[in-house]
């Protein structure tokens, strides 16, 4: 696999989907790291975008799960989603370096017995019942050393409401890095003081949560002279 970001996100970036080019080379430097033995996990799959960062990053005999439904073409979904899915892996000569389970990520943590995960990102149905739900399915399958990624968490209010929920002042997973909406956790013993600055820092992305909430109001409600204030120029919601 390629390890030069920069032409990896050349190949991708005409590839509909829902990632900056930051969040992007976040994702790759992870998956360029998951350690021999382990899995790479990805729920909420679109177009494939994310899945070629990943698949073109990871070391070679790494498995890449790629999680998602493709039940509801409302949301970019469907069989003809699908189809997008699996000639952009096709066109890259990738398709046999993913492996993909058209299932809900929590129904396929639930049943998931092999290697442990090394790295697991979500950027599935952003409702909080679901996210909650594809967390508490594969937190217990991650390796002790897993990094955990969660694409919107401080743009959409369910993903946002399960991340507190599930690693707001945790004995187990620390706040790393964060790019945009997406943000990484690190699976590991911390003390008191690195539960602080953890959850310190989590909190301190707040603003920046306010601030994109208000952006997509605006979009909705047609206000339009309120995303440049707020440094948003696109006409589609922050992510």
């Amino acid at each position: 696999m390629t390890s030069d970001f920069a032409e990896v996100w050349r190949d991708v970036a005409n590839i509909d989907g829902w990632l900056t080019e930051g969040q992007a080379r976040l994702l790759h430097s992870n998956a360029a790291t998951v350690a021999e033995g382990q899995a790479i996990v990805e729920i909420g799959s679109h177009h494939g975008r994310s899945t070629v960062v990943m698949a073109t990053a990871k070391p070679d005999g790494i498995r890449l799960i790629a999680i998602d439904p493709y039940d509801d073409p409302r949301w970019g979904g469907g069989a003809p989603a699908l189809d997008i899915f699996n000639d952009n892996l096709e066109r890259r000569g990738l398709s046999a370096d993913v492996e993909h389970l058209r299932a809900f990520g929590a129904e396929a943590g639930r049943t998931w017995h092999e290697q442990p995960v090394g790295m697991l990102f979500v950027d599935g149905a952003h409702d909080y019942p679901t996210v909650r739900a594809d967390l508490e399915a594969w937190l217990t399958k991650l390796s002790p050393e897993a990094v955990v990624l969660m694409h919107d968490a401080y743009s959409s209010p369910g993903v946002t409401r399960a991340m507190f929920a599930a690693f707001f002042g945790s004995a187990e997973f620390a706040f790393v890095d964060a790019q945009r909406t997406l943000v990484a956790f690190r699976r590991g013993r911390l003390d008191t003081g690195g539960r602080v600055r953890s959850s310190l820092r989590m909190l301190g992305r707040l603003p920046w949560f306010a601030r994109n909430l208000t952006i997509k109001l605006a979009i909705a409600r047609g206000w339009r002279s309120v995303p440049p204030i707020l440094g948003h120029r696109q006409a589609t919601f922050p992510y």
